[in-house]
């Protein structure tokens, strides 16, 4: 009975028994209704604070009263509050399209046909976690720098497994340096029992998320993760990006696997070294780019320069170019 004024079912039953049976005092209440000394002294407070029961004049009985009296007022009052809810929920609503038309514009705006922009990592993440999710044949990865925690490692499995098991496959390069981390040793043989691929390179030239062929999501920055992606549908891109991922999985070698010794001709590690050398990086970065510590760096560097004979990184390219190294 108006539970949106605070009055209750059996505030409704007291109040029409008394219609019905004016004459009952507490104990017929009780008796007849089934209620307590106590439930029926706060029922009748309740209904009186309503004014719905009054004292009859010259007696200590309690009378009902007329319900428009005491209830009208307090319903018109719920109505204007209503009223006033409906108005600005109206007002949030006209704000929500102009917020929604503004933010499609700008998108518009920044984006190229073909090419969208992500901006901030929970955007990154969570356009991933559906492109994952909705993948039909495939999902491919280049994933340089450090070794995962082993929190995202062990976050990723239920939707590796989702995919698995709907035939997806899934294929995935690390830097070699992971080699070094039991956390993704472990990863990388569950990930292939229940039918995914891993392999590895001495070095990767970004982060790259290849889905179904048809979508690629790259960094705005690729050492700064924080500022974002592209996600790029423009065929002819991402066809190149497919082919970049084939010819860099086929000299990858799986992970379960020893790296190949390379006798006669550089490493792979050398020739990324090389390259990295040519573009003029610095050793921080090729450090980054490898996974590995400067002072790693700066060793494999000496043992490249005694492998060509060289005295300098200069003369190093030098010989390395006279081999037909790069």
């Amino acid at each position: 009975m108006l539970e949106s004024i605070g009055l209750e079912n059996r505030d409704h039953d007291v109040y029409r028994a008394l219609l019905v049976h004016p004459g009952w005092d507490m104990a017929d209440i009780g008796q007849n209704l089934g209620m307590g000394e106590s439930e029926v002294r706060d029922t009748l407070d309740r209904l009186t604070r309503f004014s719905l029961l009054r004292s009859a004049s010259g007696a200590e009985a309690l009378v009902p009263a007329s319900p428009e009296l005491g209830l009208l007022p307090l319903l018109q009052d719920l109505e204007a509050e209503l009223d006033e809810r409906r108005a600005r929920l109206s007002r949030d609503r006209a704000m929500l399209t102009a917020l929604t038309s503004e933010y499609t514009a700008r998108r518009v705006q920044n984006d190229v046909a073909g090419v969208e922009r992500l901006v901030g990592l929970d955007a990154v993440r969570s356009h991933l976690a559906q492109l994952a999710q909705g993948a039909a044949s495939e999902v491919r990865a280049f994933m340089p720098g450090p070794a995962l925690s082993q929190a995202a490692l062990d976050a990723s499995r239920p939707l590796d497994v989702q995919n698995l098991a709907r035939g997806v496959r899934m294929q995935t390069i690390y830097l070699e340096t992971v080699r070094k981390d039991p956390a993704t040793v472990e990863y990388a043989t569950w990930f292939a029992e229940q039918g995914g691929q891993t392999r590895t390179m001495p070095s990767l030239p970004m982060r790259l998320i290849l889905c179904d062929r048809s979508v690629a999501v790259l960094p705005v920055q690729p050492d700064a993760s924080g500022q974002g992606a592209f996600v790029i549908r423009l065929t002819s891109i991402v066809s190149a990006l497919n082919q970049l991922f084939d010819l860099t999985w086929e000299r990858a070698t799986p992970l379960g696997e020893a790296c190949a010794p390379h006798c006669d001709g550089p490493s792979e590690r050398e020739l990324a070294l090389l390259r990295m050398l040519e573009d003029g990086h610095t050793d921080e970065v090729i450090a980054r780019k490898l996974g590995v510590s400067i002072r790693t760096v700066r060793r494999l560097m000496s043992d490249l320069l005694k492998t060509l004979n060289a005295e300098s990184r200069f003369q190093a390219g030098v010989q390395a170019t006279r081999r037909g190294w790069i």
